[in-house]
């Protein structure tokens, strides 16, 4: 589905989408006509999801990065939905991961200080009948963070 050229504009769009369509071509050896439909049809193929700005969470007060296990009462399909749907209105859930293992869920939580995270933990974790367990680790820094997704070397 993608070729060489799709994997290149991608490539160079997770590390700058800002750039322009003269640029991209340039820098694949395409035109600039051939960029913008290419990515046009990367784009309605749902290929390139959305274009955001990753902004400094510092920025708006939230400095405090949690990793949060969920354990359920059950596995059960209604269940584990509910906790879905919650986690995806919740908005200091960042990532929810519905994952194998101990925990049913991990969480990356963004909040401000602990006295917004203990907000969040009683309303959305303790005050949960669904919620057996839950874990949370502090972030005391990141080592690593990346959105983009590693292209295979040609």
């Amino acid at each position: 589905m993608l070729d060489a050229y799709d994997r290149k504009l991608l490539v160079l769009l997770q590390e700058d989408a800002r750039q322009t369509h003269d640029a991209l071509a340039e820098a694949v050896n395409l035109s600039p006509t051939a960029v913008t439909r290419r990515l046009k049809r990367l784009r309605s193929a749902g290929i390139i999801r959305r274009e955001v700005a990753l902004v400094d969470p510092a920025l708006f007060g939230r400095t405090l990065r949690l990793v949060v296990n969920v354990m359920l009462q059950r596995a059960q399909a209604p269940l584990v939905d509910a906790f879905k749907a919650a986690m995806d209105a919740a908005p200091e859930v960042m990532e929810c991961y519905n994952v194998t293992g101990r925990p049913d869920f991990v969480l990356i939580v963004l909040v401000r200080d602990m006295g917004d995270y203990e907000r969040f933990a009683r309303a959305h974790l303790m005050n949960n009948p669904h919620v057996r367990e839950f874990e949370s680790l502090v972030v005391i820094n990141t080592c690593k963070y990346r959105t983009a997704v590693p292209a295979d070397p040609d």
